[in-house]
């Protein structure tokens, strides 16, 4: 009986092992499967990266109508950085994506700082800013393009425009920036299709 025993007894073992065992191709699909839900995983991870070391910035361009000179909002999606109000004075400058719509601020103008202090924003311009040849319009508008793309950030109310780090009277001869400019919405064009 012992030799009956252990001659069935391997086979016995032999069977539960190879008769109860998974379908070899229920695991491949189980696996690939899993794969595919470990790939979605990884796929939302690295969107949802990019998106928290991106940013949205509002920038104010200007626009020319039949009747006047205008400024227009436009978004663009930079990466973030710690000083983003300077990044957005740059991308000001660089000009816009839209070719409808220009910047007035002479392109080898240089950013050399952007300040916050007290909800104002003091951004330092190179002298180059000044290299204008433009009206009174052509100044407000540079102006409040400059201040409504800076108070869109939350902790800026107002904007003190320095040049090589000191403050000036003017840009242009038209209007006074000894002190600091608040947004200025009466030289926006209503009724486009970004928000202002």
């Amino acid at each position: 009986m012992k030799k009956i025993i252990l001659i069935l007894l391997p086979l016995i073992i032999l069977l539960s092992v190879f008769g109860c065992a998974p379908d070899t191709k229920e695991l491949s699909s189980k696996n690939q499967a899993l794969q595919k839900k470990v790939s979605d995983l990884e796929q939302q991870l690295k969107t949802a990266k990019e998106q928290s070391e991106n940013e949205q910035i509002t920038l104010y361009y200007v626009k020319e109508t039949y009747t006047d000179f205008y400024l227009v909002p436009e978004l663009r999606t930079v990466r973030r950085q710690p000083d983003m109000p300077k990044l957005a004075m740059e991308e000001l400058i660089k000009g816009p994506s839209d070719k409808s719509l220009e910047s007035l601020i002479p392109e080898d103008t240089k950013v050399n700082s952007v300040k916050v202090k007290d909800f104002i924003a003091y951004p330092d311009f190179s002298s180059e800013i000044t290299r204008l040849s433009v009206g009174g319009k052509g100044e407000a508008l540079i102006l409040a393009s400059i201040a409504n793309t800076l108070i869109k950030f939350p902790e800026i109310e107002k904007v003190q425009i320095l040049i090589d780090g000191k403050q000036a009277e003017t840009l242009a001869g038209h209007y006074d920036i000894s002190k600091p400019i608040g947004r200025n919405d009466t030289v926006l064009l209503l009724n486009t299709n970004t928000s202002a």
